[in-house]
């Protein structure tokens, strides 16, 4: 059975300048509390899982999201009231059987969701949120996070929230690619709606010209103009394009699927392919 939550409070576990753990405190229903403890892997799925749901909430037209505006001002003036104590002590003495090996959405509906965290000491808890509860609930993990001296750790996850990186690769000048996989569960793949695959041409330290590809599933088009910045972040993210931070190169960007299933691993390296082939006349110009 679903607990619903009504209140919530936060605190950050750290060994030295490390973060070990988000610690959230739950309040739900006759006043019960449940504690957890959320490595920063699966915090980044828990982030996924809100950005997602206010993504839907954006779709919305101007009167229901006035609606929702009004709905989410309540929502949080009644968890502000209901915030459940967080000790030193509990956060000293955190119990690693209640630290989170998973998370992810059960079920949706119009207003909510519900998420399932499995935790390592073999029991689950199922927490029913509601849309104009997530606001707060971010707020109060940022606050967390940013008072525990780890702004860069935001920073790190709030970047990669709108892509998600399936293949990069280092293309070599027979067209032969060199590549690593990242694979996802299904619940993942469903939250964005356009596989594209992007080219970065550069010219390395002894002049020559040489090129790196990667397939990122994304809610945005190869056509449009946030693909630069995404481009961009998406150095940080990947070994093999690490190398090309600061470089001057020329990205090219394409739409090669759109739909929420999986696009599978032949189709994807052969797209990167025939856009790396086809960039490559603009290159020997």
């Amino acid at each position: 059975m679903a607990l619903t939550l009504t209140g919530i409070n936060t605190g950050v576990i750290r060994n030295g300048n490390q973060f070990q753990a988000l610690a959230l405190n739950l309040k739900h229903e006759q006043n019960d509390t449940s504690l957890i403890f959320i490595p920063a892997l699966q915090l980044r799925d828990l982030y996924l899982c809100f950005e997602h749901r206010l993504h839907l909430q954006n779709q919305r037209n101007a009167k229901e999201k006035a609606a929702f505006k009004k709905s989410q001002d309540t929502a949080t003036q009644t968890m502000l009231k209901n915030i459940p104590p967080l000790t030193q002590k509990q956060l000293l003495e955190a119990d690693i059987r209640l630290r989170v090996e998973k998370l992810e959405p059960h079920a949706s509906h119009a207003g909510g969701f519900q998420l399932a965290f499995s935790l390592q000491g073999g029991h689950s808890l199922l927490l029913e949120l509601e849309d104009a509860q997530i606001a707060l609930v971010i707020s109060a993990i940022s606050h967390a996070i940013n008072n525990a001296g780890m702004h860069k750790l935001s920073l790190r996850i709030s970047s990669l929230l709108d892509f998600l990186p399936m293949y990069d690769a280092d293309i070599k000048s027979n067209g032969e690619m060199e590549y690593d996989n990242y694979p996802y569960p299904a619940w993942k793949l469903a939250m964005f709606t356009h596989y594209l695959a992007l080219v970065y041409h550069y010219t390395d330290s002894n002049g020559q010209d040489c090129a790196c590809g990667t397939i990122v599933k994304s809610r945005i088009r190869g056509d449009m103009k946030e693909t630069e910045a995404m481009a961009r972040r998406l150095l940080a993210f990947s070994p093999r394009l690490k190398k090309l931070e600061g470089k001057s190169c020329r990205i090219t960007v394409a739409t090669i699927a759109s739909g929420a299933g999986h696009f599978p691993r032949e189709r994807c390296l052969k797209a990167l392919h025939q856009l790396y082939q086809t960039t490559l006349p603009a290159t020997a110009e």
